[in-house]
């Protein structure tokens, strides 16, 4: 029944000199991720983005765009002639398949205003011809069940009934390129998706602890970044790994117990800043959220960041956990999140942390654990791998032994 799928983007829209720039990105993105689709044919306008189905099955095909951000809407469309006749024929087709629906309405856009009627009375005469051919169903301008739309474009008349939700925002790397620092938890997969959905390229930062952390806790990071990567450009991204083992050693044997946290957060900063510059990379992302643990105190947080000058971004420091969690199963990363393996965050952690830690007692019990000789080969040693959400990563090998070692 349908024949194309009908585009439209979303609040990039709201540009005005650079949206040109937004456009053109936001299609080639869709363009690269349905590429594997060989009967499929791309057209576009300034406000639409066309696929052309040619046969093909449109159900794979909507899957790859729901990971396309910069995306209001697509629509399953009949393209017609514009003439109230075939309008109407098309129509009557689409909401016949629609049995569940009791009440309809019927709404029109007039891009083509070389078309011999207004919005309203194209609506008008389309119900007209429509409502004696279904039996049951009613008109309902207010509340209807389903909506029969009709699009007039000078690039040609669509007409369809299923309008599907686009994730929204900006087309991916339009915006530059954050370092989301990842755990193994439910938050920071979040955060870097709402990151993403912004437009910004995420690179990804893992701190691995080895023996404290298993193979297993390093696996499921790498699952949780390639699960990110479809909403990508390209479908990829890129995992720095950075051993962080002696460093949390040396915090556990020099510093007071209760401050152990707020160190260790400080030199996870450290070394995060020091890879931005490295690599050019603007902010640096992650998925705290407030007062959520004693690290994500306002006075914990303005402590931490001392240590750095480039802005973090925290996409989720006003959500609450349900809402998070929410999400991550939308994005489909809560279900690798709740594996049973844990990562550096949770070793180590002392029964009472101090949540509201004073500059300088922090520097004080930091200054005994020695670390910046620790924080400059962490950074030497990290490993980069390069991941695509078309092909797997395993950290084993079939023998199982560990072919990433840190």
């Amino acid at each position: 029944m349908y024949d194309v799928i009908l585009i439209t983007y979303g609040e990039m829209t709201l540009k005005k000199s650079n949206y040109k720039e937004f456009l053109n990105k936001v299609n080639q993105n869709i363009i690269n991720k349905c590429r594997v689709f060989p009967k499929i044919e791309f057209k576009h306008s300034s406000y639409r983005f066309y696929i052309e189905l040619n046969g093909e099955d449109w159900e794979p095909i909507v899957k790859i765009l729901n990971t396309v951000v910069g995306l209001h809407s697509y629509s399953l469309c009949k393209r017609v002639h514009p003439n109230f006749d075939e309008i109407a024929k098309a129509g009557i087709e689409m909401l016949q398949e629609e049995t569940w629906a009791k009440t309809f309405k019927v709404e029109s856009h007039r891009g083509d205003k070389t078309f011999p009627a207004t919005s309203i009375e194209i609506s008008q005469e389309v119900a007209k011809r429509v409502l004696p051919n279904l039996i049951g169903l009613k008109v309902d301008v207010h509340k209807p069940d389903i909506v029969l739309s009709i699009d007039l474009r000078t690039e040609g008349t669509y007409v369809f009934v299923k309008e599907l939700p686009g994730l929204g925002g900006y087309p991916s790397g339009i915006a530059g390129t954050g370092l989301l620092m990842i755990s193994g938890g439910i938050d920071s997969p979040v955060a870097g998706f709402l990151a993403l959905r912004k437009g910004i390229n995420v690179y990804a930062l893992h701190f691995a602890s080895p023996p404290y952390t298993s193979d297993m806790a390093l696996q499921k990071v790498i699952d949780l970044t390639q699960s990110m990567a479809r909403y990508a450009v390209s479908g990829r991204m890129k995992l720095l790994v950075v051993p962080f083992t002696k460093i949390q050693e040396a915090i556990h044997n020099s510093a007071d117990i209760e401050y152990m946290i707020t160190i260790m957060r400080r030199q996870m900063y450290k070394i995060a800043h020091q890879i931005c510059l490295d690599k050019n990379i603007d902010v640096i992302i992650n998925g705290e959220s407030i007062g959520q643990v004693a690290s994500q105190t306002l006075e914990s947080m303005r402590v931490i960041n001392e240590v750095t000058n480039l802005p973090i971004i925290r996409p989720l420091a006003t959500y609450d956990k349900d809402e998070i969690i929410q999400l991550s199963k939308k994005i489909e990363t809560y279900d690798i999140s709740i594996r049973p393996y844990e990562d550096c965050c949770t070793i180590f952690v002392p029964e009472h942390p101090v949540i509201r830690p004073k500059l300088a007692r922090v520097k004080e019990e930091e200054d005994k654990c020695h670390l910046e000789g620790l924080v400059s080969e962490a950074v030497a040693n990290a490993k980069e791998i390069e991941l695509s959400c078309f092909k797997n990563y395993s950290v084993f090998t079939k023998n199982d032994e560990t072919k990433f070692e840190i």
